[in-house]
């Protein structure tokens, strides 16, 4: 493949890749859409959970914060090396979250990788976060080239080690956008190289894959691994608007309002907090003198 002449990139916005959030400080993160990628299995299940009717999911770093977002009536959901959270409504696995009782409600999450790089774009200053799987990306790749922005795929990896699935997803997303946007650094060339390679064979490459194994030899998860890899299953575009994260179709129509969704959950809590100063207070028996 012959170099495309320099007069003819110069204009082109740009499409990077962050292979882990160890080198999120090499970016800047100021100018670009930022795609944020956990294919095993945060990012997935994301889209699983917007498509099923989901209103809004705020992703929260630690266990104990996520798990105080039940005070205002909010689902949870977390794992931690891939087992899920004593005590959540969810663990991580997509199809948990196929169910018709999640309509309107409002989801806590918290993962080992993925709400960590999610994270990380966020104190990073990122000027757009949006969400990208297998499970959405043909429409997330019309949503790119719609938008014309700079683009950053971040790779949640494993543990701040790069992994065969987030890299070859961000690959796939950079063989898409090739055309529109120019490659920037050698991450994009590497990520793309892998993609081509691994497109063939993408089952022996995945099969060979650390967190693969982890999951399904370890987890028993297999299902949730070939649901992962498949293409176009939920084509829709979680954003990060306020403080955490709307299906950007909602926001569009109208059906979703994030203020007035903040000051809803805000009441709810304030009401918690009200209900439980309210608790009467351990009786303290006298002492006789």
């Amino acid at each position: 493949m012959k170099p495309l002449p320099a007069s003819s990139t110069a204009n082109k916005k740009q499409v990077g890749v962050c292979l882990t959030p160890a080198l999120i400080d090499h970016f800047d993160l100021h100018d670009s859409i930022v795609v944020i990628i956990d294919i095993l299995r945060a990012t997935t299940t994301m889209c699983v959970a917007f498509d099923k009717g989901m209103r809004s999911i705020i992703p929260v770093l630690e266990t104990d914060d996520c798990q105080a977002y039940r005070t205002q009536g909010l689902l949870t959901s977390g794992e931690r090396n891939g087992i899920q959270v004593e005590g959540f409504d969810f663990g991580n696995s997509p199809h948990s979250f196929m169910r018709d009782d999640l309509v309107g409600r409002d989801l806590a999450m918290t993962t080992t990788n993925g709400t960590k790089a999610l994270t990380a774009a966020l104190d990073r200053g990122a000027k757009e976060i949006v969400i990208g799987a297998f499970a959405n990306f043909n429409a997330l790749a019309k949503y790119l080239k719609d938008r014309n922005e700079n683009v950053l795929l971040f790779c949640s990896a494993w543990k701040d080690k790069p992994n065969l699935e987030d890299t070859i997803f961000a690959g796939a997303m950079v063989h898409r956008l090739r055309g529109q946007f120019r490659l920037h650094e050698d991450t994009a060339l590497m990520a793309e190289a892998l993609y081509r390679s691994a497109n063939r064979r993408k089952r022996w490459y995945i099969r060979h894959s650390s967190h693969f194994n982890r999951l399904w030899h370890i987890l028993q998860i297999q299902k949730d691994v070939k649901f992962s890899l498949r293409r176009d299953t939920h084509p829709v575009i979680p954003i990060y608007a306020g403080d955490r994260l709307y299906k950007l179709s909602d926001l569009k129509s109208g059906k979703v309002d994030p203020i007035r969704v903040k000051q809803e959950l805000d009441y709810l809590n304030n009401q918690s907090s009200v209900e439980s100063s309210r608790e009467p207070s351990p009786k303290v028996e006298k002492i006789s003198k």
